[in-house]
């Protein structure tokens, strides 16, 4: 598999890892050990209780992390203010090869979602 695909998978993989940690984390059994925001989540927990109102928050979570990598990748591809300063790049430390060449990653990265999320 070509490395630019990989990244992309990896943080798609992130993507749903992410979501499903917010939603499982409003299950009263759940651990959240890992959260700074534990009594918030608590406060949820009484709030988010039916199906579709997990459903809702499961969307909105996705389309957040989403929204936090796809501006992520931006930086990373010279669209914002950061590139007036200086240009950040993906590289493989291997052979030393970016993985944009020529290419915008934030694009790619919502093509490839909306590709592999419509299976």
């Amino acid at each position: 598999m070509e490395k630019k695909q990989l990244l992309l998978q990896n943080l798609k993989n992130i993507k749903d890892y992410w979501t499903k940690t917010a939603v499982d984390s409003l299950n009263p059994n759940s651990d959240l050990i890992w959260s700074e925001n534990e009594d918030e989540y608590k406060i949820l927990k009484t709030k988010l209780l039916s199906q579709e109102e997990l459903n809702a928050y499961r969307k909105v979570q996705n389309e957040i992390i989403q929204g936090a990598i796809h501006s992520f990748l931006v930086m990373i591809d010279g669209g914002d203010e950061l590139a007036d300063k200086y240009l950040i790049d993906i590289v493989d430390r291997e052979t030393r090869e970016s993985l944009q060449k020529e290419t915008a990653l934030h694009e790619e990265f919502i093509s490839y979602l909306l590709d592999i999320e419509e299976e």
